[in-house]
């Protein structure tokens, strides 16, 4: 299990999660103002990423089945916008 806040860019990505062969589940909270936006791939921006606005969440759960291990990257919508992630494995 681990647990951590990254603080978001707003002109390039940021590594939130990095990959993880065996994790099982994956919690991310937007605890900024601000927006947050995340993908897979390292070109996240406002126009590909998946939104988390202000106080939402994005959760992920392998159910028993596969899931993705690899990284999860990050861009902010404005300054001061940060993330939490928990994350469950084997």
């Amino acid at each position: 299990m681990s647990y951590s806040a990254v603080s978001l860019a707003t002109d390039t990505y940021v590594t939130i999660v990095t990959e993880n062969v065996g994790r099982v589940s994956l919690i991310i909270t937007n605890i900024g103002s601000g927006k947050a936006f995340i993908a897979e791939d390292a070109s996240v921006t406002s126009g590909n990423g998946i939104l988390i606005t202000a106080n939402g969440t994005y959760t992920e759960d392998s159910g028993g089945t596969r899931m993705y291990l690899g990284p999860i990257y990050g861009m902010a919508g404005s300054v001061g916008t940060v993330v939490t992630y928990w994350q469950r494995t084997r």
